[in-house]
């Protein structure tokens, strides 16, 4: 599994696409390679998703069920000293699954979220919802692919700031 890689110097990562039914259990496609991610490596696993309420519902269920306690989510729901903490938390290593909006994302640079630490992946959720929604849903998705290609390439005055990581989009 390119997501999974054994070496993490590889320059082969692929991006991915998945579609499947609602409930079919596409989150797994990114929590089993965010756990392994964290473990193996201690890089970052980002999940963009527009949905507060399912932010917290998987946060809490990879915590409470799956006993994984590194995963956390920055969304307005959390006050400015939580949010915070999470992010000083993500800079030492204490999260390492991370569910952001899409607004959120694209609001700061990606050093002020995950500081010094590599991205392992990073996930689009329900990205079934911009094209079902069209362009007057969460206009910021449609920033994506930009940001995306920015981060990956680097910031225009320097390009030793390059970052390879796969994409995994999920749609139902």
């Amino acid at each position: 599994c390119d997501i999974c890689r054994t070496d993490s110097n590889s320059n082969s990562k692929s991006d991915i696409i998945i579609t499947a039914p609602t409930g079919s259990g596409k989150s797994l496609f990114f929590q089993i390679p965010g756990i392994v991610l964290h473990e193996k490596f201690k890089e970052v696993t980002i999940v963009v998703t527009p949905l507060q309420a399912l932010m917290r519902d998987q946060v809490e269920k990879l915590q409470n069920e799956r006993g994984v306690h590194f995963a956390t989510y920055l969304n307005a729901e959390i006050s400015f000293e939580e949010r915070k903490s999470r992010i000083e938390g993500i800079h030492n290593g204490d999260y390492s699954i991370i569910y952001l909006s899409p607004e959120l994302l694209l609001s700061s640079s990606i050093e002020d979220f995950i500081g010094e630490r590599r991205i392992g992946l990073l996930v689009v959720d329900e990205a079934h919802l911009v094209t079902s929604w069209g362009r007057d849903f969460r206009v910021d998705y449609w920033f994506l692919g930009d940001f995306l290609n920015k981060t990956r390439e680097g910031h225009y005055y320097s390009k030793s700031l390059r970052r390879k990581f796969p994409v995994l989009i999920l749609t139902a």
